[in-house]
Parts: structure tokens; sequence; C-alpha cells
């Protein structure tokens, strides 16, 4: 199993290196063809999003779907893909960042209803009580 870096994802999905994007699509490609086994962690799928809402100014709409096509490739498993792929829904459709995504997905997973917030977002979610004190 060989761990998968942001850098890598970055230059796949932007594409926009003529020295490393070519070298990020050959890595891709012997994984595609069971060549290596690989990994991406749910903190170099957080860098990415930042990396890409941020510096790159990508829609959030972009983003996931450049992000979810790596979820079809057999011989690369995405750490907590099924969170993931939840993250992503409340993400593009709630207008929050990714990580507070992540918290609301966690939370539905875990049966959790309550959070010690101060931000606003998670008020977006009937189910959700934030709580400041």
């Amino acid at each position: 199993m060989i761990l998968v870096d942001t850098n890598i994802l970055l230059r796949l999905v932007l594409n926009d290196n003529p020295t490393l994007s070519p070298k990020a699509r050959i890595i891709f490609e012997r994984i595609s063809s069971g060549e290596v086994d690989s990994l991406i962690t749910l903190l170099t799928i957080s860098e990415v999003v930042y990396t890409l809402e941020r510096s790159y100014k990508i829609p959030k709409r972009e983003i996931v779907e450049s992000l979810s096509k790596l979820f079809n490739i057999l011989n690369l498993k995405v750490e907590k893909q099924k969170l993931i792929q939840r993250t992503f829904t409340i993400y593009v459709s709630k207008n929050i960042s990714f990580p507070d995504s992540y918290h609301v997905a966690y939370m539905e997973s875990k049966r959790l209803n309550q959070i010690y917030s101060f931000d606003t977002d998670f008020d977006k979610f009937p189910k959700i009580k934030r709580l400041e004190k």
C-alpha cells in the first residue's frame, strides 16, 4: 500500500504543471491498472479541498466532482470514503466549509445532536443544537 500525498492529487486535478502533472497521471495510471494499491487519507482530501477552494477559487461543485472520481478507482482506498461522500453532499448543498460539513456528517454517523461552537453555520441543521456555553 502506497500513501498518496496532497501535491500529487493537486497536480492531477489541476493539470497545471508541465513536469509534475504528467507524473501524477502516470501514478494514477499505475494505481488504476492494479500495478500498485494506494491510499488517500481524510487529511489529504481536506487539504486538497481547502487549497482548491481558497487558493485556486474553484467552485465547490467542481471540487466535489473531481474528487468523487477517485472513489471509482478500484485499487485506490479513500479513508472514511462513505463519510467523505456524505461530507461532499453537505459541503455543496449547505454552502459551509469542508471541516464543518465533515463534523455534521460525523455527528450524523454517530447520532450526536449537540456541538460546542460559535459557528452559526451549524444552525442550518435542525437536528443539531449548537451550544456556546
